[in-house]
């Protein structure tokens, strides 16, 4: 028997938070019963984050117009959907999700699951009148609700919502055993990074953006680095903050070491 296929609407893969989230679900799913397949827009990273792994899954992996060209967009998944003849469609792109979902209904798709990842956020102003502008429409097409938390679910679907029970809440679950401490790795990666063992290193990983506020972590290492001198602050991502954090780090004083991902 064929496993059943869900349409995970991804819009731009970038190597970005929710792909991780979504992607280690798939990792430890029954695939003999359930398979996603990836449907990502053409204006993501290519090739398209982990497209290898996908399809040693046995998923696989579309490419339709970016959703900022609605009229390619919306006629583009309703015939990938016809085509694939979808049962479940999975969108994770916030108020967005409207118009997969709208997608989805008009080509027959009975399961809709439209899911929450977040809320509005300072410092993104163009979007948060979009995503505003749009909530209002979030619960016409879908035929079930979901989030990441109740905070994310009460602010697309509404607190009422979630007090009828109608929103599922999937946690962000994490791999724990890849984040254990392993003597020998952290010797490893000190000695590629050029660190000595004396550094006091505290990491951050996430993109330079203001929902990271990596401002706020620059300020509480200054008081750090004023304790103790042989500490050192280490930040992976990329961003469109990514120069100014750069630029204050070094007017502060400190130095920068930017290295391209291998």
């Amino acid at each position: 028997m064929e496993p059943i296929r869900v349409a995970q609407i991804m819009g731009k893969m970038l190597y970005g938070g929710t792909e991780s989230v979504v992607m280690n679900y798939y990792r430890h799913i029954d695939r003999t019963k359930v398979q996603f397949d990836f449907v990502a827009d053409s204006d993501s990273v290519m090739p398209i984050p982990r497209k290898d792994e996908i399809e040693s899954l046995g998923g696989r992996v579309f490419i339709v117009p970016p959703y900022q060209r609605l009229h390619e967009y919306i006629p583009a998944l309703v015939k990938l959907f016809k085509e694939q003849n979808y049962q479940i469609v999975h969108a994770h792109l916030n108020t967005i999700n409207v118009f997969s979902m709208y997608a989805a209904k008009k080509a027959g798709v009975p399961v809709r699951i439209s899911h929450s990842h977040s809320t509005a956020g300072k410092g993104e102003t163009k979007k948060n009148i979009l995503k505003y502008m749009l909530r209002p429409f979030a619960k016409i097409y879908p035929t079930h609700y979901a989030a990441c938390s109740r905070l994310a679910g009460e602010w697309l679907f509404g607190k009422k919502a979630m007090e009828q029970g109608k929103v599922t809440i999937f946690n962000n679950a994490i791999e724990l055993d890849k984040f254990r401490f392993d003597e020998n790795v952290r010797k490893e990666v000190r000695e590629e990074l050029g660190i000595g063992d004396d550094k006091f290193v505290i990491g951050h990983v996430g993109r330079f953006c203001y929902q990271k506020n990596q401002d706020f972590l620059i300020d509480i290492f200054e008081e750090v680095y004023k304790q103790n001198p042989n500490a050192m602050l280490l930040m992976v991502g990329e961003g469109e903050d990514l120069e100014r954090i750069k630029e204050r780090v070094e007017n502060l004083g400190g130095g920068t070491d930017l290295r391209q991902q291998k």
